[in-house]
């Protein structure tokens, strides 16, 4: 199989960095690779070597080693720059007549994209093996980013990019747990949207996807980095608030309410206004007693924000006195 070439359409070549910690007479090797389109770089001692391997963003790696001891010096210094520990595949061409034993001690029993070769001037086989570990690399790479893709499809809901319902669930429970272990307070928001299906019956399913997105957008910019908005069900959202009181949650909710209030969605139709009825819970002091009571709470304290009227915060603490905030 050919080596992948260096050099792809309008990019710069790929470096390959050798390590010739020996002083090995390699300028046939090196050419070899130049005419294939590599970007040769020789180290000849190991400081060079990592600060190529630390600045240049090998491609792939050819050493001729002082030594095969993996607990040596030279190896545990070369280590983290190199496959499993970075995406650098590797190939040792140790000296001939090298201890079989060492050599094999050395690539044993690891993870890492690596080789040996027997004559470091056999290069189509030097070529072969690269190859191969490259195309290996490849593979992998496209495997873990389908299966990030796949694993982001079962927490994410494909119409805003919140986290969907089945993951909010997970993450209630854990910010829950949380909270009562560390006696800390977390709050919750549910939100419904107002009129949303006057909205979808007026314009479009397309816009009212668009009118999701937005809502959507104005939760991220109301949160911080390690709240959890999420969208749960048609035009019900949730925001899950940890270390965060009362007070807290209800400036958030009031923070929701003004970016929804200013957000516009689309330009060919009369803009609408977005509000949306909210209720909120608290977990502290040992209460609620588990996670779907406090989902409950939180749902309760929505109910009678949304038969209060459009654009109202309930909490649900306030609402057993009978009290809600407008």
């Amino acid at each position: 199989m050919p080596l992948p070439p260096g050099r792809g359409a309008g990019t710069a070549p790929a470096l390959l960095a050798v390590l010739n910690h020996r002083g090995e007479r390699l300028g046939a090797t090196c050419a070899w690779f130049q005419e294939r389109g590599w970007d040769v770089r020789v180290t000849t001692h190991l400081a060079e070597s990592l600060e190529l391997l630390q600045r240049g963003q090998p491609r792939a790696v050819l050493a001729y080693p002082l030594t095969l001891l993996r607990e040596g010096l030279e190896w545990q210094m070369l280590a983290p720059a190199l496959s499993p520990a970075k995406p650098v595949p590797w190939i040792v061409a140790p000296w001939p007549g090298a201890p079989t034993a060492a050599l094999a001690q050395l690539l044993a029993g690891s993870p890492a994209l690596a080789d040996f070769i027997r004559s470091g001037e056999d290069w189509p086989e030097l070529e072969a093996r690269l190859s191969h570990l490259l195309a290996v690399q490849d593979l992998m790479t496209r495997t873990l980013a389908r299966a990030a893709e796949l694993e982001g499809q079962l927490v994410t809901d494909h119409k805003t990019g919140l986290a969907n319902d089945r993951h909010f669930r997970e993450r209630l429970r854990e910010e829950f747990e949380r909270s009562q272990r560390h006696k800390m307070p977390a709050s919750l928001i549910l939100l419904d949207l107002d009129s949303f299906k006057q909205i979808n019956d007026a314009h479009s399913y397309e816009y009212g996807d668009a009118v999701l997105a937005a809502v959507a957008d104005a939760l991220r910019h109301s949160v911080r980095s390690i709240d959890i908005p999420a969208r749960i069900g048609g035009d019900e959202f949730a925001i899950i608030l940890p270390s965060t009181k009362p007070a807290e949650a209800q400036a958030v909710a009031q923070r929701v309410r003004a970016t929804l209030r200013e957000t516009t969605v689309g330009v060919e139709v009369q803009r609408l206004p977005l509000t949306a009825s909210q209720g909120l819970a608290s977990a502290e002091g040992g209460l609620p007693r588990d996670p779907r009571q406090w989902f409950l709470q939180a749902n309760e304290a929505l109910k009678t924000a949304k038969k209060s009227g459009r654009d109202q915060i309930v909490v649900w603490e306030s609402r057993r006195q009978g009290d809600s905030s407008s």
